[in-house]
């Protein structure tokens, strides 16, 4: 019996396929042709049936589709030990939204490398950023250099500025100098980013994405919606986010943020409402009748001090069919790696519990379909994009392995990674970049810090 003929197989794995059927095989194997998935199954199948150009021995580990941060701010990576609490502004001399524009080509280039490395270091192969980076070629050539995929928008989509008051660590006059809270800025800025999706197999595409929690008129809102749906995309807002917001939109409009968003029309399988922490009855019920999608952000969740008040309703959506995802927001005090875990904590503390499997759908196939790419990514499918982490068989955490889906939810984090492939590229190994200088990165990003802190009187010692 002739073989057919693929270019890599990764063989003697445990492969978790996240496809309709929650398939797991072990061990199993995944061929990859170019970039993309031909087959997945049985290991000794598929070495029967695969003549291979190479082969990859996984040594009975797990494998598995990237996972996705579906909401990261990818530039905030930097700010760990310089802010306590980017929302207390009595805590600094200078407040959160200073740091955000004091950021130079330099620093955004060299902070997306160190996010994008720690990220393939954490199982993550996309990321999307959501309108907070202002060098944006500067980024994507670095996130394409470490060989990461990315979504990108354009920068601070917002023309109001009421709802702000609730959130004073994210205005400032330098900001808003750099950001103009202005209609005809941002109208002209919506389709900035989607020169990137010319070219299908692009690491970095494009998106749009308006800034939220109440910066945007009804104009600016529908012209997005028009522009992301013109151009085949998915529109991302933030939304729900932090006490106070919601009553000062509701004071200006005389309805809540998503019933208003859904009156608008706005409101699509293909908008994707980030945060969502605050909503009353009636949000919920406009969010399930929209078919709208929601990017929890866990962590940001914990951080804001709202676990307890705010009422826990992740797993309840989720019943309900509402596609949620998961996004880190800001890695001020965590990795990308923590996101499950923080699901999984929040989801205790609110006394309804999410299942591992729940968690690893909500971090793949969920994330990809708010990127727009769930035909693309988020599963170990044939057809489907060669984007797949190796895990180590000698991580911490990786054992008993009876049950690599709990594993893979809970308890393997950063440095459990031993090879990543994005596009059918091995991008990692032995869990050291194949592209970059990992030390170098890690060296600029530190002094881009230091010279930051030093233009804005930021004082970071220690101590």
């Amino acid at each position: 019996m002739s073989k057919n003929a693929c270019d890599l197989l990764i063989s003697n794995g445990q492969i978790v396929t996240m496809d309709a059927a929650g398939a797991i095989f072990t061990p199993g194997a995944v061929a990859i042709t170019d970039s993309r998935i031909v087959d997945a199954g049985a290991d000794d199948e598929l070495r029967r049936k695969y003549d291979a150009g190479q082969t990859i021995d996984a040594a009975g580990a797990i494998v598995h589709p990237g996972f996705i941060d579906a909401h990261n701010h990818i530039v905030h990576t930097t700010c760990r030990g310089v802010f306590g609490n980017i929302h207390d502004v009595d805590a600094s001399t200078i407040k959160f939204a200073d740091w955000k524009a004091d950021v130079t080509e330099h620093d955004e280039a060299d902070a997306a490398a160190m996010a994008a490395v720690e990220m393939l270091r954490s199982g993550f192969t996309m990321f999307i950023e959501p309108g907070t980076l202002f060098a944006t070629d500067a980024a994507a050539g670095a996130v394409e250099r470490v060989g990461m995929r990315a979504l990108f928008a354009p920068p601070y989509i917002w023309d109001r500025r009421e709802t702000l008051a609730a959130m004073p660590g994210l205005e400032s006059p330098r900001l808003m100098a750099r950001a103009p809270v202005d209609r005809d800025r941002a109208l002209g800025l919506l389709d900035a980013e989607l020169h990137r999706n010319q070219d299908p197999d692009a690491l970095v595409r494009g998106f749009v994405f308006v800034y939220g929690v109440g910066t945007a008129s009804p104009e600016l809102l529908q012209a997005a919606h028009a522009c992301a749906r013109a151009n085949n995309v998915p529109l991302h807002l933030h939304a729900g986010y932090a006490p106070g917001e919601g009553e000062i939109y509701r004071s200006i409009t005389g309805v809540s943020q998503i019933v208003h968003l859904h009156e608008l029309g706005v409101l699509d399988q293909n908008t994707v409402i980030v945060h969502a922490n605050l909503l009353d009855d009636d949000e919920e019920a406009a969010i399930q009748a929209s078919g709208c999608q929601i990017v929890w952000c866990p962590i940001s969740f914990f951080s804001l001090g709202i676990a307890r008040t705010a009422g826990f309703r992740m797993a309840a959506r989720h019943r309900r069919g509402v596609p949620v995802s998961l996004g880190v927001d800001g890695a001020f005090d965590c990795t990308p790696a923590e996101l499950m875990l923080a699901a999984h904590l929040a989801a205790r503390v609110g006394d309804d519990p999410v299942s591992p499997s729940d968690l690893l759908e909500m971090q793949t196939l969920n994330a990809a379909a708010a990127a727009g790419l769930q035909a693309e990514l988020g599963s170990l499918e044939p057809g489907k994009r060669a984007d797949i982490v190796i895990r180590s068989p000698r991580a911490a955490g990786a054992y008993p392995a009876n049950n690599p889906v709990h594993l893979l939810a809970l308890t393997m984090g950063t440095g459990s990674v031993d090879t990543v492939l994005v596009n059918g590229e091995v991008v990692l190994r032995d869990g050291r970049s194949t592209r970059v200088d990992e030390l170098e990165i890690s060296r600029a990003v530190t002094a881009s810090v230091a010279a930051r802190a030093q233009r804005l009187g930021v004082n970071l010692d220690s101590r």
